[in-house]
């Protein structure tokens, strides 16, 4: 796919000179111009060589003819390769030919949300519009970030797309923020087209952050719910750096956009994607979607310190590669001079050596294994002999060892909720036949738990089963608070005072406000000497779902009489109406009549 146009192409001429049925690269057709902006032209083309069709975006020439700008869009295509997830577009291939150079990626037959948001009718959409495509975009954006290592660092309406089965896919993975880079090198263009998404670091320069897609993710958001960016008039740049963004009802109210109330919790979860600190943002995409009561994909956890590891310098990073290199050739080593198996009384004592060794590798579904210096460290806290890698202490003159194992501090919401933690990274969400490593009931303290990552398992009556992945590092303590997926009721009754209850669980009595799972509940109201009445709702993420109860009093029909109770008769009444019959004179049977 790619972002459709920023701005429309005006007949099939693109600015290279080339036109529809044009072949390029000795391999592709171009067919028609999908949309041109300062970053190059788009088209739809027919790929010959494997008979399908792509989207082919036409580098600008100033960047094909700088071999340094070039090698820098090479780097972020590769980069890019590495993403496989169903609501980001994915790249094919980097070609060139010593004139011309383009990226062929995945063709979208659907148009941006930027599109989309000026067909209707009150130029912006609703937030139960919205759900569907924010829970798909904060699980893209978690991938991204966590699994493949990439920021997008150019998120903005024109690069979030809807197909033609309303999915949304996202565009451009760094590869359109390179080209302005590059092009801001190699010619006198600015990259100000896109300032209304960028976060106050971005703009300073500061090294690329998980938090600058968080900022893009709220700027973009609230111009689909208001219309406008946060900030898009005058200087531009001091706003995002020093001005409060008005809330999204304050920016509806000025252009006079009626609909639907904005929900507090996006209000509130937007106003903090948009802080000017960055630790002040939420830390994931994950907790963004959970701050905004979405369902969707697996919920990934790290606390804000962990999004520092992006920040990084280049050598550093280059170090860290380097250090695990070394790790592996140990590895090595120690796997041609084995060591002696401990005794046999040692061995069935001895904890398996799987608790946090797995992490999730690029692609999901499979399953890595850290270094082998990791697996040492770890191995040692966990089980209690040494590990091959790490000599030994004498007993007689070394301080006593600091736990470097993590603390985990569940909460949940609902409270009460169950829960059951998995070594490593369950891809089902059913959680394995296996015996879990603790179980509990939130909130609790899980503490003595190896560096490493995790998956759990919440389960709470009434509510659907959810998963979570958490990520520990030696020494933390991590804090998570699970929200169940859910919306709100506003639950009255005439007369006041009955019980609600969802199936056999009690929520209160009205009027009252409770949150609900969502999807259709079926809610029964009681009250003495009425009888009972059910209704079935649907709960949503937007605004809460109204619901009156309206009583009968039990009637009974006066044209029916009540039936006489009959007297008990006693053994001793039996007996004399039976010596009745027997000693009473009978009556003479008259005798039949003669027929004439």
């Amino acid at each position: 796919m790619t972002s459709v146009p920023e701005e429309e192409a005006d007949g099939e001429q693109t600015m290279r000179g080339v036109v529809g049925g044009t072949q390029l690269f000795n391999r592709f057709t171009l067919q028609k111009v999908l949309g041109r902006g300062g970053m190059g032209v788009v088209w739809l083309a027919r790929d010959d060589r494997l008979d399908r069709l792509v989207a082919l975006k036409l580098v600008p020439e100033a960047v094909s003819f700088d071999p340094s700008a070039q090698e820098d869009l090479k780097r972020e295509t590769r980069k890019s390769l590495m993403l496989t997830h169903p609501n980001i577009v994915r790249i094919f291939d980097f070609i060139e030919d010593g004139t011309t150079a383009a990226i062929s990626m995945e063709y979208v037959d659907g148009a941006t949300l930027s599109h989309l948001r000026v067909q209707k009718p009150a130029r912006c959409f609703e937030v139960a519009e919205l759900s569907p495509w924010v829970a798909s975009l904060c699980d893209a954006l978690g991938y991204a970030h966590e699994s493949a290592r990439v920021i997008h660092r150019d998120l903005k309406p024109a690069n979030l797309m809807v197909n033609s089965r309303s999915e949304l896919k996202v565009t451009d993975f760094g590869i359109a923020c390179t080209l302005r880079d590059s092009m801001s090198y190699v010619s006198v263009r600015s990259s100000s087209g896109t300032l209304n998404y960028m976060s106050p670091q971005q703009m300073l320069g500061q090294d690329p952050s998980p938090s600058d897609d968080i900022y893009a993710m709220g700027a973009t958001l609230y111009e689909m719910l208001s219309s406008k960016p946060p900030f898009h008039g005058g200087d531009v740049a001091s706003q995002v750096r020093e001005v409060i963004a008005p809330t999204i009802a304050q920016r509806r109210a000025k252009f006079e956009i009626s609909g639907a109330p904005i929900p507090k919790h996006w209000e509130e979860t937007l106003a903090s994607c948009l802080a000017k600190n960055p630790a002040h943002r939420p830390p994931t995409p994950a907790d963004v979607a959970r701050r905004l009561r979405l369902t969707g994909g697996p919920v990934r956890l790290t606390t804000p310190e962990k999004a520092s590891r992006w920040k990084l310098p280049m050598d550093r990073r280059v170090a860290a590669a380097a250090g695990g290199v070394v790790a592996v050739l140990a590895l090595v080593l120690v796997v041609r001079h084995p060591q002696p198996k401990p005794p046999k009384g040692e061995t069935a004592g001895m904890a398996p050596p799987a608790h946090g060794y797995a992490i999730e590798s690029p692609r999901r579904g499979q399953v890595l294994v850290t270094t082998a210096q990791e697996r040492a460290t770890t191995s040692s806290v966990a089980t209690g002999p040494r590990s091959p890698l790490v000599p030994a202490v004498s007993s007689s003159s070394a301080a006593p060892p600091v736990s470097q194992n993590a603390k985990l501090q569940l909460t949940t919401t609902p409270a009460g909720a169950n829960f059951a933690i998995y070594p490593g990274v369950v891809a089902s969400k059913t959680a394995p036949s296996s015996a879990p490593l603790h179980t509990g009931a939130a909130p609790e303290s899980v503490d003595d738990l190896p560096p490493g990552r995790y998956t759990v398992f919440f389960h709470s009556e009434g509510w659907p089963d959810d998963r979570a992945e958490i990520s520990l590092e030696a020494g933390e303590t991590l804090p998570v608070a699970y929200t169940f997926p859910h919306g709100s009721a506003v639950i009255t009754s005439s007369p006041d005072g009955a019980e609600i209850f969802a199936g056999a669980r009690s929520l209160g009595h009205t009027p009252l406000t409770v949150d609900l799972p969502i999807g259709k509940q079926q809610l029964t109201a009681r009250s003495s000497d009425l009888a009972d009445r059910t209704e079935t709702v649907t709960i949503g993420t937007a605004a809460p779902v109204e619901v009156a109860f309206q009583f009968r009093a039990r009637t009974r029909s006066s044209s029916r009489k009540p039936k006489p109770t009959p007297t008990p008769t006693s053994a001793l009444s039996k007996i004399g109406n039976s010596l009745k019959k027997v000693f009473s004179p009978k009556t003479p049977t008259p005798p039949p009549k003669r027929k004439k």
